[in-house]
């Protein structure tokens, strides 16, 4: 009697080798986004005007880097994000080139000629690489693993175990990955509101409205705000869990002492950020506040510092923690590698001015 052994389509996609179909696609995402990210630590931030070339290449950076997860993981929605990311680029850019002229400063350097044979390369590869995908029957029976629609964390809150367990966890860095990338974009917007409360009359203080970091590049990061997420993940939230612990469950009073010990550390963080970076007060200035320490904190400010810190230790944290633990597994984790896609064009644009480097030399 002869012994028959079936292997699953799943099983063999996992145990063999990605074939040369699947790993030219994930040449053409590494390749456009390593331009796309050359091209941001060249462009001066000055002259990115936020138009579709931003939609291009944060869709180029968010949907590559997810891409080329999914097909890591074999997974079958690799397919239709890979297939979605290149034909809709390739869409912008023809739209981009030709109503709003984007490779007109190319062509002047390496003629029109050239500039027409790098965009019908650039259109022919997101052409074929979407119709590989969506098509061909080796994307198919590769890319076949259904979507990890797992919770994130069965047994509930992250913060449940102790902070010694979590860190072990890639669940936990990619959690703080994503609460630093939203914090960072979250505060730019916050400071706008507090400008706009300052010309309302709310608060007491000036404002530079010519700023254009601050106004017209919205998606500029500021990582002082996405550093002080990361602190309330490892450090604010725990320490209000154990003063409630400690207050018998009393939450008055462990918001009270929470505030207090949120106001002290924000307090600290804001006075040495000045000390080493603001000591020509360019940054801001305080001296003309009431209740300021040489000028680079005011209780004004750290109170509203400590306010917003302590809704986000109390509230939003939970909040947004509790949804990602509800999250399917999968969907967390192509947010992640999304947000994480974006930040790193972001950064390499706003974060290394080559441009003003130079003198003033501009691309």
């Amino acid at each position: 009697m002869i012994e028959t052994h079936t292997i699953s389509k799943a099983t063999v996609s996992e145990t063999a080798s990605l074939p040369v179909g699947i790993r030219l696609c994930q040449a053409y995402f590494g390749f456009a986004m390593a331009l796309t990210l050359v091209f941001g630590f060249l462009c001066s931030p000055h002259m990115f005007e936020y138009d579709i070339s931003m939609v291009r290449v944060l869709l180029l950076m968010a949907g590559g880097t997810v891409t080329m997860w999914l097909m890591s993981q074999r997974a079958r929605s690799a397919r239709v994000v890979g297939a979605i990311t290149a034909f809709l680029g390739a869409t912008l850019a023809m739209v981009d080139h030709a109503a709003f002229g984007a490779m007109d400063e190319l062509a002047m350097y390496i003629g029109q000629a050239g500039t027409m044979v790098i965009a019908a390369m650039e259109y022919a590869g997101a052409v074929a690489v979407a119709a590989y995908l969506m098509l061909s029957p080796q994307a198919k029976r590769v890319l076949c693993k259904p979507p990890d629609l797992a919770p994130g964390a069965a047994e509930g809150h992250s913060w449940d175990k102790p902070l010694r367990e979590r860190v072990r966890t890639r669940t936990f860095w990619r959690d703080l990955m994503i609460y630093f990338v939203s914090f960072s974009m979250l505060g730019h917007w916050a400071e706008m509101l507090f400008c706009q409360l300052i010309v309302a009359g709310v608060f007491m203080g000036d404002y530079d409205p010519t700023n254009a970091m601050l106004w017209s590049q919205w998606l500029f990061p500021f990582t002082a705000e996405g550093a002080a997420a990361v602190m309330i993940v490892i450090a604010l939230h725990p320490a209000a869990r154990w003063l409630l612990k400690k207050t018998g469950g009393r939450v008055w009073l462990a918001v009270l002492l929470s505030f207090l010990l949120n106001a002290a550390v924000c307090t600290c963080i804001d006075f040495t950020t000045g000390m080493v970076a603001n000591q020509d007060y360019s940054l801001w200035d305080y001296r003309a506040l009431p209740f300021n320490f040489m000028g680079q904190v005011c209780l004004q400010n750290s109170m509203v510092y400590s306010i917003a810190a302590t809704l986000i230790v109390w509230v939003f944290y939970p909040l947004m923690d509790k949804g990602l633990r509800r999250m399917p597994r999968g969907v967390a984790n192509a947010l992640a590698f999304g947000l994480l896609g974006m930040y790193l064009f972001l950064a390499m644009l706003y974060f290394f001015d080559i441009a003003a480097a130079f003198g003033g030399w501009q691309i």
